[in-house]
């Protein structure tokens, strides 16, 4: 049997002392049969239980034996608990199970909510960890790398017109050096030819066949196999003695600015040339020396050696036996001009000696010289 609290007028099984819901007690069933008595006999009111203590109204279904309700006085059974009077715990039960089912239904809503948030959450982060964002990665490291190779091709680029630029510039500066140097030694070559020119130009004031002696008063001294001697319409300067020199002088000359000139062929041995601004007692003055091996050197000897101002190899000299080599020497104060063939081959700076005699010389460096001169031209200045 089904019967309802008197407190909160929610359904409550026979048996219960207490209310499940509000936790009310509960009388028993004698208690509540005895009180309907008591009010159908009076024509009253029953008197409302609300202000009783819980204590008075403890019990269980335990303590209880009577299989059933008792019968209350006057043989009348009490009023079924589903009776009239109970029509409000009814609407009131049914008010407390709708409320309990709305409540678990906003708790499901709830939950699926809470669960289809996580779900989507969880699949964006999917998507953008998985495809979206190494998009993004793949994206800007495609665009790094673009740029990357955009600056290094546009660097490689202007490095190599750079380089272009500097090697045409170089190119040209190197042009243009070889042509200046060109346009230099030609204007020099042109100018010590010139020089040559303006030099040799008119009368000699001196002219010595060299086929023998005259008023020029050669020194002539042939002694065992060497000296200055007139042979075969030539003045020859013979030496055998190493590292020798002897000059044929022309005692009665005495020159300060002039232009000397003699055909010299080297019949053997290592060389010879001219000599001028000499002493020929004291031994001293300049030699213009010619070799067989294509060298020349201008010599300053000082009584006792010689020592080179000027020299090195040069085209101009012939150098196979027998052949002729005409040797100019060209004196302004202390400005000395060496010339082989009419070719510009050297000169020098020197104030040690500014007059004297001229004449001719060959050397043994090694080797016994023999050096034949002819057609000798001076031209004062």
């Amino acid at each position: 049997m089904v019967r309802h609290c008197e407190f909160c007028y929610a359904a409550v099984p026979a048996d219960y002392t207490t209310c499940p819901v509000c936790g009310g007690a509960l009388r028993t069933s004698e208690e509540q049969a005895g009180t309907g008595g008591q009010q159908a006999g009076a024509g009253g009111p029953p008197p409302f239980a609300a202000e009783a203590t819980p204590a008075a109204f403890q019990g269980s279904r335990a303590s209880r034996s009577e299989p059933g309700p008792p019968t209350p006085p006057g043989g009348q059974s009490a009023m079924p608990m589903s009776a009239g009077p109970r029509h409000p715990s009814h609407l009131q039960h049914r008010e407390f199970s709708q409320k309990s089912s709305f409540s678990l239904s906003r708790s499901l809503r709830l939950g699926f909510a809470l669960m289809l948030f996580l779900f989507l959450t969880g699949l964006s982060l999917l998507i953008y960890g998985g495809i979206y964002h190494p998009a993004q990665l793949r994206a800007g490291a495609t665009a790094t790398v673009s740029a990357a190779l955009t600056a290094l091709t546009q660097s490689t680029a202007q490095a190599h017109a750079h380089a272009t630029a500097t090697a045409i510039a170089q190119a040209h500066a190197t042009a243009t050096a070889a042509t200046q140097a060109t346009s230099v030694a030609a204007a020099t070559v042109t100018a010590q030819q010139a020089t040559y020119t303006a030099a040799t130009q008119g009368a000699p004031t001196l002219v010595d066949p060299l086929t023998g002696q005259n008023g020029n008063l050669w020194t002539l001294d042939s002694n065992q196999g060497q000296g200055c001697l007139f042979s075969g319409s030539s003045l020859h300067s013979v030496v055998s003695s190493d590292h020798v020199f002897i000059p044929c002088l022309a005692l009665a000359t005495r020159f300060a600015n002039f232009t000397l000139q003699v055909h010299m062929r080297l019949v053997r041995g290592d060389g010879g040339g001219l000599v001028f601004r000499a002493n020929g007692a004291s031994g001293t003055g300049y030699l213009f020396f010619v070799g067989s091996d294509g060298n020349y050197s201008l010599m300053l000897s000082d009584g006792t050696q010689a020592n080179a101002l000027v020299g090195g190899p040069t085209p101009a000299i012939h150098t196979a036996p027998g052949q002729d080599n005409l040797l100019t020497v060209i004196v302004r104060g202390s400005s000395i001009i060496l010339y082989v063939n009419k070719q510009y081959v050297g000169s020098a700076q020197d104030t040690s000696f500014s007059t004297g005699q001229i004449g001719v010389f060959a050397i043994d460096l090694g080797h016994v010289t023999d050096a034949a001169f002819s057609q000798l031209q001076v031209w004062s200045r």
